[in-house]
């Protein structure tokens, strides 16, 4: 395998997050991404904009939740087994939806799509096919962030990100120099997810 090529499957990025709704600021982490086989450069984008956006100390990327399913994403509960939020990306069959609501009734999920238009298109179709509905969250991102940092992102990168009040744009800074901005397009408010953590908070507190 060439040595570029082998960049484009593997990302290390360090993270500087500010992230205003959780008011969380200064926060530094780093992430190691790889393009599994199979799996679009736009796919493994979504998993780490999807990382910025619930930013949690406990959220992780890629670990089995121990259920014939495997989230994107997940962050458990104090028992480290029950999942309190689950995240897919891209590609999630409304069967394989259905099933995880059912099957997690505790669990907010949220479904990261790539563009406003696929979000619209498939939250339309599983508010008819699912039986808890009010569970589920739908994300996206304007101006084709998500494309752009397919290009853009491949090997090691330092990068500053920013999430705006009220979740409405995301803002990175790559290596110092590309300056990206994209607002973020948020389907089925019932359940906000600063209210959400507000929540669990009192639940352990309880």
């Amino acid at each position: 395998m060439s040595d570029t090529l082998e960049m484009k499957m593997r990302l290390n990025l360090s993270l500087t997050l500010n992230h205003c709704p959780f008011e969380i600021y200064g926060v530094e982490t780093r992430q190691f991404l790889r393009k599994r086989s199979g799996e679009s450069m736009r796919h493994v984008v979504m998993k780490w904009l999807s990382y910025i956006l619930f930013y949690h100390d406990d959220l992780q990327i890629e670990a089995s939740a121990s259920q014939h399913f495997k989230p994107d994403l997940v962050r458990f509960g104090e028992d480290g087994r029950v999942p309190v939020q689950w995240i897919d990306c891209g590609q999630t069959a409304l069967q394989k939806l259905d099933k995880i609501s059912q099957k997690n009734r505790e669990t907010m999920i949220d479904i990261v799509k790539a563009t406003p238009q696929e979000l619209e298109a498939y939250k339309l179709q599983a508010n008819t096919r699912l039986k808890a509905p009010e569970r589920v969250r739908y994300w996206s991102f304007e101006d084709g962030l998500v494309q752009r940092l397919g290009s853009l992102l491949h090997g090691r990168h330092d990068v500053i990100a920013t999430v705006s009040k009220g979740f409405e744009y995301v803002y990175l800074v790559i290596d110092g120099q590309e300056e990206l901005r994209a607002r973020v397009v948020w389907l089925n408010q019932a359940v906000s997810p600063v209210k959400e953590r507000v929540s669990l908070n009192d639940k352990a507190r309880s």
